[in-house]
């Protein structure tokens, strides 16, 4: 079972080989010494990376079927997660493999070769040289990321600061802009903060902050980033998020705030916050002061009113008003989509009641899905060449 929980402390081995034998080869020369784990082909053995994260080392056929030596190297050098990324991969050789071979594989991110037969000390010293390797790769990324979050945490909220927060976003957007994704970034500023401040002194204001920031801390998700950025302003980052999704999570983080008791000295401290959302299409040459600017731009006219949430809509239309307190729309159907919607809403609203007004867009999404229907047809033997001929020649029409 792939997602069996063990208690076996050993070094973690993932041996991928069509050669059912060539598998037991290596499982009877390291089994006592290393727990192992066997899949037949680089789609069962991408599966098991992804799901086991304590592998510290791949050995690897070049030749397999459903997904080659070749292909999983790429996946794993491609991935955006760094204990995937960096893994050490050992490419197991045959008499049939030529140095061009060896280069077309070094070239694809491996990391040592060994030969078939292989002798049983030749394999051990391998894999106790790269174990000693990862190991130190890991000891030294788990130290800089304590450094990392000794300094990029702000002190008082406990929430990450300025300088960690502009670095992160940057990669995200980088990430949406090769992945063809969506980022937003919500601002919020506590209402009247500098009243609060000299009505209650440092303390209670400082204390206010607290709260606020651990309200923000109990919405965030697993991708998302929450930063103190300014004296009594927040951040939230948000990959792969949609303005409808940034819309409904704003609303709810206001609504908190606004019903949250905050006590401080036996004083009840009433806050509000307003928040500006910038959800904007990005494209090749979208920088991160420009959505800031937006975002900026929009807190400011939230914040002339207090207690809200400003945002744009889809459309090109001029910056709607601020809603008035409590009735800030957080229903998806009271959208109009005026462009193409990522795959992920658009696939919520096939399967609900507003499915019609996909229509205009059905086009713009099949250009979208046809790079991934191209690849699971080449890799999964789909046949259906002649469909994806014909979303091409629809797709050059519409161009």
């Amino acid at each position: 079972m792939i997602n069996e929980v063990t208690a076996d402390k050993r070094p973690h081995i993932l041996v991928v080989d069509d050669s059912r034998l060539m598998r037991r080869a290596i499982t009877k020369i390291l089994g006592k010494e290393y727990r192992l784990t066997e899949a037949s082909d680089g789609e069962e053995g991408w599966k098991i990376l992804q799901e086991q994260e304590d592998i510290q080392i791949i050995f690897s056929d070049l030749s397999m079927p459903n997904l080659d030596g070749y292909g999983l190297l790429e996946r794993i050098r491609n991935s955006d997660i760094p204990r995937i990324q960096n893994v050490p991969v050992i490419i197991i050789t045959g008499a049939e493999d030529d140095e061009e071979t060896k280069q077309r594989a070094l070239a694809r991110g491996a990391s040592d070769f060994i030969s078939k037969p292989f002798e049983s000390i030749q394999l051990r010293t391998r894999t106790t040289t790269h174990l000693r390797l990862d190991s130190t790769h890991r000891q030294l990324n788990e130290t800089a990321n304590q450094l990392e979050e000794q300094t990029s945490r702000d002190e008082l909220t406990g929430l990450a600061n300025k300088n960690y927060f502009q670095q992160h976003a940057n990669k995200e957007l980088a990430f949406a802009k090769r992945h063809h994704g969506e980022l937003s970034i919500l601002l919020i500023q506590v209402d009247n903060f500098n009243k609060l401040f000299t009505s209650f002194g440092k303390d209670a204001a400082s204390h206010v902050l607290k709260e606020v920031g651990h309200i923000m801390l109990e919405n965030v998700r697993h991708e998302d980033t929450v930063a103190r950025i300014g004296v009594a302003q927040l951040a939230f980052l948000m990959p792969s998020i949609n303005r409808i999704g940034a819309r409904q999570l704003a609303e709810r983080i206001r609504k908190q705030i606004e019903e949250l008791n905050i006590v401080y000295d036996n004083t009840t401290l009433p806050t509000t916050i307003s928040a500006g959302i910038a959800a904007v299409a990005i494209q090749r040459d979208t920088s991160l002061n420009e959505i800031m600017d937006v975002a900026k731009e929009y807190l400011r006219t939230a914040l002339e009113r207090t207690n809200c949430v400003v945002f744009k809509e889809a459309s090109d239309s001029p910056m709607e008003e601020a809603a008035p307190v409590g009735t800030t729309s957080t229903d998806a159907s009271a959208v109009t989509i005026t462009e193409a919607p990522d795959l992920e809403t658009a696939t919520a609203l096939a399967n609900s009641d507003d499915s019609a007004t996909l229509q205009p867009h059905l086009s713009a999404l099949l250009e979208r899905l046809l790079p991934l229907l191209d690849y699971c047809n080449r890799h999964l033997q789909l046949g259906i060449d002649e469909a994806l001929e014909k979303i091409r020649q629809h797709v050059r029409r519409r161009d």
